[in-house]
């Protein structure tokens, strides 16, 4: 069973590091307008607003794969809705309040740093989700036998 859960908790830890790479060769490809210098010091200022996103996104996913491990419990890992929480608890609450400030803050033609953190957010909680399902089938194959 612990080689089960370790298993999950690596390629969620994975996922969360491919998807943090990808982030940054994102906001690396941005292009840049040139202008005068006000609006190079604009775009430097939301370069380290984008990096400074990056890496609570980094920290948020490295938290909630370390809540994964919460399921080596054996109360939580035989409980759906418990087992359900620490897959999917964090991201869920930090993906509502990354569209809770997109909402609050939307531009309809600029690509902004909160879309991006959204969509990258959304990619992160489908993986995890289909994650969650194997790892209920699995927990379903192990306690059936």
């Amino acid at each position: 069973m612990k080689k089960i859960i370790f298993k999950f908790w690596l390629i969620n830890f994975l996922i969360s590091a491919v998807l943090f790479l990808t982030y940054h060769v994102v906001i690396a490809a941005t292009k840049t307008i040139d202008g005068n210098l006000f609006e190079k010091l604009m775009q430097i200022l939301e370069l380290y607003l984008n990096i400074g996103f990056a890496f609570i996104y980094f920290i948020t996913m490295v938290i909630s794969s370390f809540v994964l491990l919460l399921n080596f419990v054996e109360k939580i890992r035989n409980n759906f809705y418990l087992s359900l929480l620490t897959f999917l608890g964090i991201p869920l609450f930090c993906f509502i309040f990354i569209i809770s400030n997109l909402l609050i803050d939307i531009r309809i033609q600029n690509f902004t740093i909160l879309t991006m953190l959204a969509i990258f957010s959304t990619i992160g909680m489908f993986l995890t989700t289909i994650q969650f399902l194997l790892f209920r089938k699995t927990i379903n194959k192990i306690q059936v036998q």
